[in-house]
């Protein structure tokens, strides 16, 4: 499986997702579906794409949803439909404060401090 963060206010497309939500995911769902067409007479394929605001693709959603109620289904726990949502919504939050750790070099202890925060 794979999957891809998209940024939603990236130089390329930032116009449009300040008109339309989920521009940008529905732009990187098309590529993908675009690159692997190949792979669907033989594969299961469905595009995983989440932008950094927390918007779904249009296959990701119904993806997520079933893959909640299987996990519900193994667990019997109800709230794993809401942890899961929480994984994905903190690996997208690890992704963009390292991004910011990556680009711009770190000199007060408290910015660097509320980045950390952030990953964990």
């Amino acid at each position: 499986m794979q999957a891809t963060v998209v940024d939603t206010f990236a130089w390329g497309h930032y116009k449009d997702t300040a008109r339309q939500a989920g521009f940008a995911v529905a732009k990187a769902e098309a590529a993908k579906c675009q690159k692997y067409h190949n792979l669907q007479s033989n594969y299961h394929f469905k595009p995983i794409e989440i932008e950094t605001t927390g918007v779904y693709g249009k296959s990701t959603a119904p993806f997520l949803s079933g893959l909640a109620k299987k996990l519900v289904g193994m667990s019997g726990d109800p709230r794993e439909r809401q942890w899961l949502h929480q994984r994905l919504s903190l690996a997208v939050v690890r992704g963009i404060a390292a991004t910011i750790l990556a680009c711009v070099q770190v000199r007060s202890d408290i910015i660097f401090s509320f980045l950390v925060a952030l990953m964990f």
